[in-house]
């Protein structure tokens, strides 16, 4: 018979290993036969452990929890199904480069392929989605904490990704005493650490060069940024999820680049073209210039920390390595001529102009402004968490970034599930967190909310509800001409008739509907104190007239840059 003391003493110097590397978190769902780790985790003092119900939302919650702090989060799970539903949070951690360990209970080997109960082939479960796999020894008590190491440098180095384990376990699985946790030990930093790359300054010298910034920003990546674009006089277009803000950094720039003359070619791109354009990070999420990326023939250089290929196959020179660390082994030469950059900065302050008059007019509740007012309403020092889908574009084309507001996405794979699990594992570090979503992406994970409730994180959910696939109606499923309506509303439309207030107030949250700007603006503005939701409903037919109307109006004010009405297509 095995000894329970034995596989205890495995997983608390697991555990401790762990926490030696830096994970100070683990989402665990209940199960019997994760027991082992589940005591080890509870016993060690480094590392918070929080219980969630559903794998799934754990999943997410972990997912959220590093996308906030860099910091990688492991959740642990029982034999057999379980472990299937931590996936979806895999592939978005995969895809977004998010730091993830994945500790999968599991029977002992000789109950692999027999058909024992609760039992399955857990082996490379998560394929390609993740950086290492490993079926872990549980009687090498002397190898968890190299093994612990071993995940955690797999986690964070660069590209950041998802490490899982597997750790069969045989029964006894309770020690007749209880194990103590391993004591700290000190291990060697330079094994989690990424490395730095070479110098690209001479691409950029003495040229009209453009910076595009997607993904998660930091204040690192900010100075760099900031510093090497005042001193080429270079524009910078930003993703939501960079927080940057600066002098050269262009607030409206989505709806700059999106605008199109009647013959659809870009407007201020075809104006005013840069010589070349340094990509940093993952494509933004403003589709019109990565679409003009993939097609100008402008000379372009990506940095960013990915085992991926240009999604775009766009760029000439891809390297390999964290952008702030790249950036910051540069030295360029000062800029001679700042009109490049004056001419953008001139039409970004004219569609500012532009969004500032017209908003108002389009009558209050409108998608639009929702997003505008959420960017600037929410408490500073906080997280805005933004769902896929409208609210990310939405914020994109009308938010303005503020430096003390830090934005986070999940734009990995782009999806709506797990949204409000996502933004609970970024509440539960502590850091006041506004969640913005749809309605759709609210139903998806509406069980999260009783999680929400039961854990008291500081996160305030705001539902956008237009009764539908609003998105879809900027799209050609609306606007083709040849769906017919009812076809529409059955599988894009996707109308429920459902007020999410209530059923967050049924799973004992605190909810309330709101319909005027200033009850938004005041609602968004106090503090955090406990978890609550607010709900405004929209009208889903008016999004693409509203859409309509600002782009059409951002057109017309560029028009003193040899500019035509922007084409609407179809």
């Amino acid at each position: 018979m095995p000894d329970p003391a034995h596989q205890g003493a495995y997983a608390a110097n697991l555990v401790g290993g762990l926490a030696d590397a830096g994970v100070d978190m683990a989402f665990i769902s209940p199960g019997s036969r994760n027991t082992p780790l589940t005591l080890a985790f509870a016993a060690e003092p480094r590392i918070r452990d929080i219980s969630i119900r559903d794998e799934r939302s754990a999943g997410f919650a972990a997912l959220g929890y590093a996308k906030a702090t860099g910091v990688p989060a492991v959740v642990v799970c029982t034999s057999g199904s379980a472990a299937a539903h931590y996936l979806p949070a895999i592939v978005e951690a995969n895809q977004s480069a998010t730091p993830m360990i994945v500790l999968t209970a599991d029977r002992p080997l000789r109950l692999r392929g027999t058909g024992a109960p609760q039992t399955m082939d857990q082996a490379n479960l998560y394929g390609s989605h993740v950086k290492m796999f490993v079926d872990l020894d549980t009687s090498a008590v002397s190898a968890a904490r190299d093994d612990a190491v071993e995940l955690v440098s797999a986690a964070v180095s660069l590209p950041g990704g998802v490490a899982h384990a597997n750790a069969p376990f045989d029964e006894p699985l309770v020690p007749e005493a209880p194990v103590p946790p391993s004591m700290p030990r000190s291990i060697d930093d330079e094994s989690i650490q990424p490395t730095p790359v070479a110098d690209i300054a001479q691409a950029l010298n003495d040229r009209a060069v453009m910076l595009v910034v997607g993904g998660r920003g930091g204040a690192a990546l900010s100075k760099v940024v900031n510093s090497i674009a005042a001193t080429l006089d270079a524009p910078v277009f930003a993703d939501p999820q960079t927080n940057l803000t600066g002098p050269n950094v262009l607030r409206y720039g989505d709806l700059v680049t999106a605008a199109h003359d009647e013959d659809d070619n870009p407007i201020a791109l075809g104006a005013h073209t840069p010589d070349v354009v340094l990509r940093l990070g993952p494509i933004p999420t403003a589709k019109p210039m990565w679409r003009w990326l993939e097609v100008s023939g402008v000379d372009q250089i990506l940095i960013d920390s990915t085992r991926l290929a240009d999604p775009l196959g766009s760029a000439d020179r891809v390297i390999d390595g964290d952008p702030a660390t790249v950036l910051g082994d540069l030295t360029v030469e000062p800029s001679s001529d700042r009109s490049f950059l004056d001419a953008w900065l001139t039409m970004d302050a004219t569609v500012a102009a532009v969004v500032e008059a017209v908003l108002p007019e389009l009558g209050f509740p409108n998608e639009p402004q929702i997003a505008a007012t959420i960017a600037a309403s929410v408490p500073g020092h906080s997280i805005l968490f933004v769902g896929s889908s409208q609210p990310i574009r939405d914020l994109d084309a009308f938010g303005t970034a503020r430096p003390a507001v830090s934005v986070i996405a999940n734009r990995g794979v782009n999806g709506i599930d797990g949204a409000i699990s996502t933004a609970l594992g970024a509440a539960l570090t502590g850091t006041q967190t506004t969640l913005y979503i749809g309605d759709l992406t609210a139903l998806h994970d509406i069980s999260a909310l009783g999680e929400v409730q039961r854990l008291g994180a500081p996160l305030r959910i705001v539902v956008v509800n237009n009764d539908g696939g609003g998105i879809f109606s900027l799209l050609p499923q609306a606007r083709s001409g040849w769906v017919p309506e009812a076809v529409y509303e059955r599988h894009w439309g996707t109308p429920h008739g459902l007020a999410i207030a209530p059923i967050a107030r049924a799973l004992g949250l605190g909810a309330r509907t709101v319909s005027t700007r200033a009850e938004l603006a005041d609602g968004l503005n106090a503090p955090i104190d406990v978890p609550e939701l607010i709900e405004i409903a929209t009208d889903r037919r008016a999004v693409l007239g509203h859409h309509v109307s600002l782009r059409r109006a951002v057109a017309r004010a560029l028009q003193g840059f040899g500019i035509g009405e922007e084409h609407i297509g179809s």
